[in-house]
């Protein structure tokens, strides 16, 4: 800082002392605080109280002006720079945003935007405010020894690391599971990547993930954060909240089905030939969250 100092000073830059700020293991820059011993970045509680009454506001609302919506997109990019999965719930207000012109033109608030504004209101009044830095380095599904898969009317598994489960599917989700369209198989890819993550997504901290899957469509699903279909949908937002809450950001690759051997057995129940390509894993599966809790629309709590 010293040294920094005498060259500004020598070149002649004026240095505003009241910005100037070190040695220090904490700061605050264009409002959020970094700390460098803790390795998190942190939004001050007052900020988050402000962008959750923006919200409580407008969804009391049929339509707002442009200017407002802008605004309150200000607000939840501002809460992205910390809470990066996020930002997959802001899209769109852009679309919207964009529908008029002028910033005092009307538009109506339609279901997607509010669905976007419930999800971020959901994590907000349950959030501490605080998010670590993520690693630079992703990390494979292979380095991390997680592997899930579906079977068609059968059921679903996913391996971490010597823990396992494998169900076959709830009733409710049977004739969703047999049904042989694109939609169908993207929701039972999807489904146990997403089990995973609530058993185990708490082990994941500051990880970039790279899950391997060998449905394409659910490829795309899991990198671009979306999908037409609602059932899909509500995964979706299962997994994103569930990065956001353990600190975990991640992203998606293709991989063929026949190098997915683990999985492959326990999405077909079969628990004997698991147990002999994995002598060392544990004796008795994870016990699995009912299909209700994975299922759950957090949009309408």
């Amino acid at each position: 800082m010293a040294l920094l100092m005498l060259i500004f000073k020598r070149l002649n830059i004026p240095i505003a002392k009241q910005k100037t700020e070190g040695q220090v293991t904490t700061i605050t820059f264009l409002g959020i605080t970094l700390d460098s011993l803790r390795m998190e970045a942190r939004l001050p509680t007052d900020k988050i109280s402000r962008i959750v009454s923006f919200i409580d506001e407008f969804l009391q609302k049929k339509s707002c002006t442009k200017r407002e919506l802008l605004q309150i997109f200000g607000h939840l990019s501002f809460a992205s720079r910390v809470i990066a999965p996020g930002r997959s719930f802001v899209s769109h207000l852009i679309t919207l945003s964009t529908s008029v012109k002028q910033l005092h033109f009307h538009i109506t608030l339609n279901k997607c935007s509010r669905d976007d504004m419930k999800m971020w209101l959901f994590f907000l009044k349950q959030w501490n405010g605080i998010s670590m830095f993520y690693n630079q380095i992703e990390v494979s599904s292979d380095a991390l020894q997680l592997y899930t898969d579906a079977s068609g009317s059968l059921g679903y598994g996913g391996f971490f690391q010597g823990q396992w489960f494998s169900e076959s599917w709830p009733f409710p989700l049977q004739r969703t599971c047999k049904d042989s369209d694109e939609v169908s198989i993207a929701f039972r890819e999807l489904y146990p990547i997403v089990v995973a993550a609530l058993l185990w997504g708490h082990l994941w901290k500051k990880q970039r993930i790279v899950f391997s899957c060998d449905n394409q469509t659910t490829v795309a699903i899991i990198n671009k954060d979306r999908s037409k279909c609602p059932k899909i949908m509500t995964l979706v937002r299962r997994l994103i909240l569930c990065a956001a809450v353990n600190n975990f950001v991640f992203k998606s690759k293709y991989l063929e089905g026949k190098k997915k051997f683990i999985a492959d057995c326990l999405s077909r129940l079969q628990i004997p030939k698991f147990q002999q390509l994995v002598p060392d894993a544990r004796k008795t599966p994870c016990t699995v969250p009912g299909y209700q809790e994975v299922l759950k629309d957090l949009t309408i709590l």
